[in-house]
């Protein structure tokens, strides 16, 4: 999305935001994480004021325009948003009622890395004609088995 917004194209003019066919009532999510180090000790107050900068609504909603992306936190106005945004917020609030808000494989929220790996193997052979349909699902069943 940012490359079109860079080159002056307009969500919902001059391209379309939507969920892949088949999983509209569904989202996948991926985080941005922010860490810092052990001082020792109990949490500082600077280290406070950032973890609350960062989780404010203020934050939320610039940051997350700025990469094109929503907020993680449900309560933040789509005001400043685009119509992709708007839809993404919409999107997320209801897949999170739902039970339908699930984290993505790909970023180590849903599964650790060797489960991700082992999919990741099955699904290329697969592809590249190593396996046909019913043995990359044994195949699948199995790498997964043994990864975990």
């Amino acid at each position: 999305k940012g490359e079109f917004l860079n080159a002056g194209k307009v969500p919902g003019t001059d391209f379309l935001c939507f969920r892949f066919p088949g999983t509209q009532a569904q989202v996948t999510f991926n985080a941005d994480q922010f860490a810092m180090f052990d001082q020792g000790g109990s949490v500082s107050k600077e280290q406070a004021a950032l973890a609350s900068a960062i989780l404010s609504p203020s934050f939320q909603s610039a940051f997350n325009v700025v990469k094109g992306s929503v907020p993680a936190r449900t309560d933040v106005s789509d005001e400043a948003f685009d119509a992709c945004g708007k839809q993404g917020m919409k999107d997320l609030a209801a897949a999170a009622s739902s039970g339908n808000l699930f984290g993505s494989m790909a970023h180590g929220h849903a599964a650790p890395a060797s489960v991700k790996n082992a999919v990741y193997d099955v699904v290329t052979a697969h592809f590249n004609g190593e396996y046909d349909s019913a043995t990359a699902v044994d195949e699948l069943v199995d790498a997964v088995s043994i990864a975990k």
